[in-house]
């Protein structure tokens, strides 16, 4: 369930599509992303001109779940489409923490961290 609010999170990205992002996530939402901190709100802004090729979710992992929350970790791998973005290309550790009131399920928090190779 929540890997595919993941997926539909990462597709609202992907399609630029700040709506569809915003029924997902929490206006108030702590975004932790690249190093910069914003809402959730703020980031449905980003999400505007956002480029995302592709991306591929790796080892999807639930690390916390109750009944009305649920913490994940996962590898993205994206892909960008300009090569002036290649700063949002590569692999990133990401955790998210969703939170279920009523009957929707909405991101509260969300951070990546870039994974470096050093070999």
């Amino acid at each position: 369930m929540i890997k595919e609010l993941e997926i539909q999170m990462w597709e609202a990205a992907k399609s630029n599509d700040a709506k569809a992002f915003l029924r997902l996530v929490d206006e108030n939402a702590v975004m932790v992303c690249g190093g910069f901190r914003c809402s959730g709100k703020d980031y449905a802004e980003i999400i505007r001109e956002f480029d995302l090729e592709k991306y591929d979710i790796i080892g999807f992992e639930v690390i916390h779940e109750t009944e009305n929350f649920c913490q994940v970790h996962y590898v993205i791998e994206t892909f960008v489409s300009k090569p002036e973005n290649k700063d949002l290309a590569g692999k990133f550790h990401i955790t998210s923490t969703w939170v279920k009131n009523t009957d929707a399920w909405k991101l509260v928090f969300n951070m990546d961290s870039r994974i470096i190779d050093l070999t």
